[in-house]
């Protein structure tokens, strides 16, 4: 749903305008006064109102929440500065599209033109809780621009302007009653390529652009599951004699007010090229710097990344997510990692073979010699069971091992899901935890 044909015409105002959710009638979230019966959806109506200062000019917008023809709770939105009366017809008018997807009718409110680009315009949002039944006010919603709601893909995006040539495409998802940020891209006014990032769902993107040493220039765009426990994208040297994405995999831990990230960089053939680690703080934006490095898991050679920047700008190479959930019926036979080991001088790791043993059943054998050997294999007549793309399976041996698969198109992660007593029929500090790519379908 587009709402572009809300826009002030440019030349009328050119101010910068504040909107502040000023004054509401009841103090709760939610329109229904305490102890009063539930109303449902369709019960509700909205009126809006313009009010005037001692120069005429509109510095406020009455927004009225009515149900069963009764008030049930009033927001004060301000304007700043106030718009002449002549340049307001449009102002305070409302729609009710389903902003956030769920199926019922939300309310969006025009709140008047920010200036500069066409599409910055100001618009609060109020949402339609079912579980409460009430309306909640949208966060995060008035100053993106224009809103533009995709229901298919289940986002809203803005185009806005980067000076007189380029424009940049936000999206943004719904995480409750927050709209959040999940990836942007620039693009040139003239240029006829259209590049389709739908690929990348839901999942924010994350980039950082640095130099190796101060001299080699990389750029690495990841995103992380939503409880960060899997992170996975690709990293770019464009200064490579034949540059070209390199999938990288690993995890985010926090501690205190930082993100430390480690990554691994996996060849088709599951063989770590490098070794990535980065400190950020809690909270990214784009003022922020920070510091990591690269080890060579060969050499152990280490470059330094100083002063990395962070965005969420999208290269056009990255269109496809990895942590897409793999589908059950595309699990490939063999999945494997090779790390270099030090004190053996030869390659180590591990992998997992599968075998269906009937709808969304695989059997699997498995072996990893990262550091000593675990290895076994699924019960005859007891396979693996998938929820979804992951699978769980407990005593594995008779320590009562047990572990999870999550399954992704590129890669399946295997991590302990017993305690340190389930650790003791394999050799002392291994187990089946690890990133196995997938090496046969």
């Amino acid at each position: 749903m587009h709402f572009a044909h809300l826009i002030v015409p440019l030349q009328k105002i050119d101010v910068m305008r504040k909107i502040i959710l000023a004054v509401s009638l009841l103090m709760a979230l939610c329109v229904n006064a305490q102890g009063a019966r539930s109303h449902e959806r369709s019960e509700f109506s909205f009126q809006s109102s313009k009010v005037t200062n001692a120069d005429g000019d509109v510095e406020f917008v009455k927004f009225g929440v009515y149900a069963g023809g009764e008030l049930q709770k009033e927001y004060v939105y301000e304007l700043v500065p106030p718009i002449d009366a002549n340049m307001a017809e449009t102002i305070g008018h409302f729609y009710e599209p389903d902003l956030n997807f769920d199926g019922y009718p939300d309310v969006d409110i025009y709140l008047g033109y920010m200036g500069g680009y066409a599409n910055n315009t100001y618009h609060e949002a109020l949402l339609w809780d079912q579980s409460q039944h009430c309306f909640v006010q949208a966060e995060d919603y008035n100053g993106i621009g224009e809103p533009m709601a995709v229901p298919e893909q289940k986002y809203i995006y803005t185009v806005s302007s980067d000076g007189p040539d380029h424009r940049v495409s936000s999206f943004y998802r719904w995480k409750g009653h927050e709209l959040e940020l999940i990836r942007t891209n620039t693009w040139a006014i003239e240029s006829d390529e259209y590049v389709n990032f739908d690929g990348l769902g839901l999942l924010p993107c994350y980039r950082f652009d640095a130099k190796l040493d101060g001299r080699i220039p990389v750029t690495i765009v990841f995103q992380k599951t939503d409880n960060d426990d899997i992170v996975a994208g690709y990293i770019y040297y464009p200064k490579a004699k034949h540059p070209a994405p390199i999938m990288i995999v690993g995890y985010v831990s926090r501690y205190e007010d930082k993100l430390y990230y480690y990554l691994n960089e996996y060849q088709s053939d599951g063989v770590m090229t490098g070794f990535i680690s980065i400190e950020t703080p809690l909270e990214l934006n784009y003022l922020s710097t920070f510091a990591g490095r690269w080890i060579n898991p060969k050499t152990q050679k280490e470059m330094q990344m100083k002063d990395i920047s962070f965005s969420q700008e999208v290269p056009t190479w990255f269109t496809e997510s990895l942590l897409k959930p793999e589908d059950p019926g595309k699990i490939g036979r063999e999945y494997s990692f090779q790390k270099w080991d030090q004190a053996y001088q030869e390659m180590m790791g591990g992998h997992i073979t599968f075998r269906g043993a009937g709808r969304n059943k695989v059997h699997f054998e498995c072996c990893n010699a990262r550091h000593n050997i675990a290895e076994d294999k699924s019960e005859d007549g007891r396979p693996a069971v998938l929820n979804g793309n992951v699978f769980e399976y407990y005593e594995v041996n008779e320590c009562h091992y047990g572990f999870r698969a999550t399954f992704f198109p590129r890669f399946v992660v295997l991590k302990t899901i017993t305690d340190t007593e389930s650790l003791h029929c394999f050799g002392m500090g291994a187990a089946f935890d690890g990133v196995y790519v997938k090496v046969k379908q």
